[in-house]
């Protein structure tokens, strides 16, 4: 069964503005691509087909590098980015569809692979949160189809209602690596101390 990896990323410029108090813009740029690299390393070791879905055609060195490729996203919006990545990918004949923001420092191979089981085998989605439990940091569907992206406030929430809204099944994934994304201050401290930075 054929599946593909999608990494959204707004672009080295645009990332972290939330680490403002405590970062510089190169020191943020700097944190955001050691992190996407890591994210792309991971996810390769797990999916051989890895895509980001950017605006940012300035991400193309670093992608390539790390064997994933670059999507150039026309227009702008979360959602509207991975329609076109979603696009692309049922043109190719993926089966089952992967998204992991570009964000997760803690991400590691058996949580990318304990989301993917995690979709019913007869179709369906399985959606990870993250440590609030109203984001969704990790959302795979099979088939890529299975339900529209309902990224943004709240959305662990709207994917769920999305899934009932389709008549699928859907399953729901708590792992560490998947929920801690870095997005504040807090978030970087805590991460700096886990030791987690390979």
């Amino acid at each position: 069964m054929t599946t593909r990896v999608i990494v959204p990323h707004r672009g080295l410029d645009a990332s972290k503005s939330r680490l403002s108090p405590v970062l510089s813009p190169d020191e943020r740029g700097d944190l955001a691509a050691h992190i996407l690299r890591r994210v792309l390393r991971i996810a390769r070791q797990a999916v051989p087909d890895v895509v980001v879905i950017s605006p940012s055609p300035d991400l193309g060195e670093l992608v390539e590098a790390t064997g994933a490729r670059l999507l150039v996203q026309r227009g702008m919006g979360l959602n509207s980015g991975l329609d076109q990545a979603r696009e692309a990918a049922t043109a190719d004949g993926v089966e089952t569809l992967v998204v992991l923001h570009g964000d997760l420092p803690e991400l590691d191979v058996p949580e990318i692979q304990a989301l993917i089981a995690a979709v019913p085998l007869e179709g369906g989605v399985a959606i990870a949160p993250d440590r609030a439990g109203s984001g969704t940091n990790g959302l795979a569907l099979r088939p890529p189809s299975a339900i529209p992206f309902r990224f943004g406030v709240d959305s662990f929430s709207a994917h769920q209602e999305a899934a009932r809204s389709a008549g699928v099944p859907s399953a729901i994934v708590r792992r560490s690596g998947l929920a801690f994304d870095l997005d504040t201050p807090d978030d970087l401290s805590e991460w700096l101390r886990s030791g987690v930075l390979a």
